[in-house]
Protein backbone atom coordinates (compact mmCIF):
# COMPACT_ATOMS: atom_id res chain seq x y z
CA UNK A 1 0.00 0.00 0.00
CA UNK A 2 1.14 3.32 -0.84
CA UNK A 3 1.29 6.08 1.44
CA UNK A 4 2.90 8.92 -0.72
CA UNK A 5 0.94 10.94 -3.63
CA UNK A 6 2.12 11.14 -6.75
CA UNK A 7 3.14 14.66 -6.61
CA UNK A 8 3.48 16.92 -3.12
CA UNK A 9 4.08 20.79 -3.29
CA UNK A 10 7.73 22.02 -1.66
CA UNK A 11 5.99 24.08 1.29
CA UNK A 12 4.27 20.42 2.28
CA UNK A 13 7.83 18.97 2.64
CA UNK A 14 7.86 21.21 6.08
CA UNK A 15 4.87 19.13 7.54
CA UNK A 16 5.21 15.69 9.47
CA UNK A 17 3.66 13.89 6.89
CA UNK A 18 4.18 14.92 3.37
CA UNK A 19 7.72 14.99 4.52
CA UNK A 20 7.71 12.05 5.90
CA UNK A 21 6.00 10.21 3.02
CA UNK A 22 8.42 11.94 0.43
CA UNK A 23 10.98 10.93 1.99
CA UNK A 24 10.15 7.05 2.72
CA UNK A 25 8.83 6.60 -0.98
CA UNK A 26 11.82 4.78 -2.44
CA UNK A 27 12.26 2.30 0.46
CA UNK A 28 8.97 2.09 1.32
CA UNK A 29 8.21 0.92 -2.11
CA UNK A 30 11.37 -1.83 -2.04
CA UNK A 31 9.49 -2.98 0.99
CA UNK A 32 5.88 -3.47 -1.14
CA UNK A 33 8.06 -5.48 -3.66
CA UNK A 34 9.18 -7.57 -1.34
CA UNK A 35 6.35 -8.32 0.56
CA UNK A 36 4.47 -8.69 -3.23
CA UNK A 37 0.57 -8.51 -2.19
CA UNK A 38 -0.01 -10.86 -5.34
CA UNK A 39 1.98 -13.88 -3.62
CA UNK A 40 1.37 -12.88 0.07
CA UNK A 41 -1.11 -15.58 -0.03
CA UNK A 42 1.27 -18.60 -0.55
CA UNK A 43 1.64 -20.86 2.35
CA UNK A 44 5.75 -20.44 2.70
CA UNK A 45 6.38 -16.86 1.74
CA UNK A 46 3.61 -15.74 4.22
CA UNK A 47 5.05 -17.99 7.29
CA UNK A 48 8.03 -16.21 6.39
CA UNK A 49 6.61 -13.12 6.65
CA UNK A 50 5.05 -13.69 9.93
CA UNK A 51 7.72 -15.24 11.58
CA UNK A 52 9.80 -12.19 10.55
CA UNK A 53 7.48 -9.88 12.23
CA UNK A 54 7.17 -11.87 14.85
CA UNK A 55 10.88 -11.61 15.37
CA UNK A 56 11.62 -7.52 14.84
CA UNK A 57 8.64 -6.35 16.46
CA UNK A 58 10.02 -7.09 20.14
CA UNK A 59 13.39 -5.58 19.82
CA UNK A 60 11.75 -2.68 18.14
CA UNK A 61 9.63 -2.25 20.84
CA UNK A 62 12.41 -2.20 23.35
CA UNK A 63 14.06 0.29 21.25
CA UNK A 64 11.31 2.95 21.06
CA UNK A 65 10.38 2.35 24.54
CA UNK A 66 13.71 3.76 25.18
CA UNK A 67 13.53 6.39 23.45
CA UNK A 68 10.30 7.87 24.87
CA UNK A 69 9.72 8.79 28.32
CA UNK A 70 7.97 7.33 30.61
CA UNK A 71 4.44 8.55 30.30
CA UNK A 72 4.34 7.34 26.50
CA UNK A 73 4.90 4.08 27.67
CA UNK A 74 1.34 3.10 27.99
CA UNK A 75 0.42 4.60 24.96
CA UNK A 76 2.59 2.44 23.34
CA UNK A 77 1.83 -0.65 24.92
CA UNK A 78 -1.70 -0.30 24.11
CA UNK A 79 -1.12 0.15 20.23
CA UNK A 80 1.25 -3.59 20.20
CA UNK A 81 0.27 -5.99 17.75
CA UNK A 82 2.52 -8.44 19.20
CA UNK A 83 0.20 -10.65 20.20
CA UNK A 84 -1.67 -10.66 16.87
CA UNK A 85 0.97 -11.88 15.15
CA UNK A 86 2.03 -14.47 17.76
CA UNK A 87 -1.64 -15.66 17.65
CA UNK A 88 -1.47 -16.64 13.61
CA UNK A 89 1.61 -18.50 13.83
CA UNK A 90 -0.41 -20.29 16.77
CA UNK A 91 -3.51 -20.33 14.59
CA UNK A 92 -1.00 -21.55 11.61
CA UNK A 93 0.98 -24.10 13.02
CA UNK A 94 3.77 -21.95 11.92
CA UNK A 95 7.59 -22.18 14.24
CA UNK A 96 8.63 -19.52 16.08
CA UNK A 97 12.19 -18.25 14.27
CA UNK A 98 14.71 -18.64 17.41
CA UNK A 99 16.76 -15.98 15.56
CA UNK A 100 16.93 -12.67 17.32
CA UNK A 101 17.36 -9.16 15.63
CA UNK A 102 19.28 -6.05 16.52
CA UNK A 103 17.68 -2.82 16.28
CA UNK A 104 19.88 -0.29 16.86
CA UNK A 105 18.94 2.31 19.88
CA UNK A 106 16.87 5.07 18.60
CA UNK A 107 19.49 8.32 19.51
CA UNK A 108 16.11 10.55 20.42
CA UNK A 109 12.39 11.20 20.78
CA UNK A 110 12.61 12.22 17.30
CA UNK A 111 13.94 9.34 16.05
CA UNK A 112 11.78 7.22 17.64
CA UNK A 113 8.64 9.13 16.12
CA UNK A 114 9.97 8.45 12.60
CA UNK A 115 10.13 4.68 13.26
CA UNK A 116 7.19 4.77 14.75
CA UNK A 117 5.16 6.40 11.75
CA UNK A 118 6.45 3.28 9.73
CA UNK A 119 4.69 1.00 11.83
CA UNK A 120 2.10 2.71 12.56
CA UNK A 121 1.19 3.12 8.20
CA UNK A 122 2.11 -0.37 8.00
CA UNK A 123 -1.48 -0.75 10.62
CA UNK A 124 -3.22 1.09 8.00
CA UNK A 125 -2.00 -0.80 4.96
CA UNK A 126 -2.58 -4.03 6.90
CA UNK A 127 -6.75 -3.35 6.41
CA UNK A 128 -5.32 -3.99 1.92
CA UNK A 129 -3.09 -6.53 3.00
CA UNK A 130 -6.42 -8.32 4.68
CA UNK A 131 -8.74 -8.08 2.11
CA UNK A 132 -6.49 -9.56 -0.13
CA UNK A 133 -5.79 -12.59 2.41
CA UNK A 134 -9.09 -12.85 2.53
CA UNK A 135 -9.30 -14.45 -0.63
CA UNK A 136 -7.17 -17.09 1.12
CA UNK A 137 -8.94 -18.15 3.51
CA UNK A 138 -7.09 -15.79 6.06
CA UNK A 139 -9.17 -14.05 8.68
CA UNK A 140 -8.43 -12.37 11.56
CA UNK A 141 -9.80 -15.84 13.80
CA UNK A 142 -7.79 -17.66 10.73
CA UNK A 143 -4.24 -16.23 10.40
CA UNK A 144 -4.71 -12.92 9.61
CA UNK A 145 -5.20 -11.39 13.09
CA UNK A 146 -1.46 -9.11 12.44
CA UNK A 147 -2.96 -8.11 9.64
CA UNK A 148 -6.01 -6.94 10.13
CA UNK A 149 -5.10 -5.31 13.36
CA UNK A 150 -7.43 -3.06 15.15
CA UNK A 151 -9.74 -3.58 12.54
CA UNK A 152 -12.38 -0.10 12.06
CA UNK A 153 -10.70 1.45 15.00
CA UNK A 154 -7.54 1.86 13.05
CA UNK A 155 -8.79 4.69 11.03
CA UNK A 156 -9.02 6.72 14.36
CA UNK A 157 -6.30 5.66 15.44
CA UNK A 158 -4.42 6.37 12.40
CA UNK A 159 -5.70 9.96 12.78
CA UNK A 160 -4.84 10.21 16.56
CA UNK A 161 -1.54 9.33 15.67
CA UNK A 162 -0.91 12.22 12.87
CA UNK A 163 -1.92 14.64 15.65
CA UNK A 164 0.67 13.27 17.52
CA UNK A 165 2.92 13.66 14.68
CA UNK A 166 2.30 16.99 14.06
CA UNK A 167 3.10 17.96 18.00
CA UNK A 168 6.02 16.21 18.31
CA UNK A 169 7.84 16.92 15.37
CA UNK A 170 7.70 21.15 14.56
CA UNK A 171 10.85 21.36 14.18
CA UNK A 172 12.93 21.10 11.07
CA UNK A 173 15.82 19.36 13.11
CA UNK A 174 13.16 17.16 14.71
CA UNK A 175 11.36 16.11 11.24
CA UNK A 176 14.84 15.53 9.70
CA UNK A 177 15.81 13.35 12.37
CA UNK A 178 12.40 11.61 11.73
CA UNK A 179 13.12 11.25 8.41
CA UNK A 180 16.52 9.36 8.45
CA UNK A 181 14.85 7.08 11.24
CA UNK A 182 11.49 5.79 8.83
CA UNK A 183 14.05 4.96 6.10
CA UNK A 184 15.95 3.02 8.32
CA UNK A 185 13.14 1.26 10.19
CA UNK A 186 12.12 0.29 6.49
CA UNK A 187 15.60 -0.71 5.46
CA UNK A 188 15.62 -2.66 8.52
CA UNK A 189 12.74 -4.59 7.63
CA UNK A 190 13.53 -5.20 4.01
CA UNK A 191 16.92 -6.84 4.81
CA UNK A 192 15.01 -8.72 7.62
CA UNK A 193 12.65 -9.69 4.60
CA UNK A 194 15.04 -10.37 2.10
CA UNK A 195 17.18 -12.80 4.08
CA UNK A 196 13.92 -15.14 4.94
CA UNK A 197 12.54 -14.71 1.47
CA UNK A 198 15.88 -15.60 0.01
CA UNK A 199 14.99 -12.37 -2.36
CA UNK A 200 16.22 -9.11 -3.52
CA UNK A 201 14.84 -5.81 -4.43
CA UNK A 202 16.49 -2.52 -5.52
CA UNK A 203 17.78 -0.43 -2.80
CA UNK A 204 15.82 3.14 -2.68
Amino acid sequence: MKFAEPALLEADLHAPLPALRAATRGHHDRLDRLMDLRRLGERTRYASVLQVFDRFLPAWESAILAALPAVRHPWLQARTRRHFVARDLQVLGIAVSPRPVHVAPMATEAAAWGSLYVMEGSALGGQVITRGLAAHGLGPETGAAYFHGWGESTGAMWREFREQLERELETPEALSLACTSACATFDSLAALLEDALHERAAAA
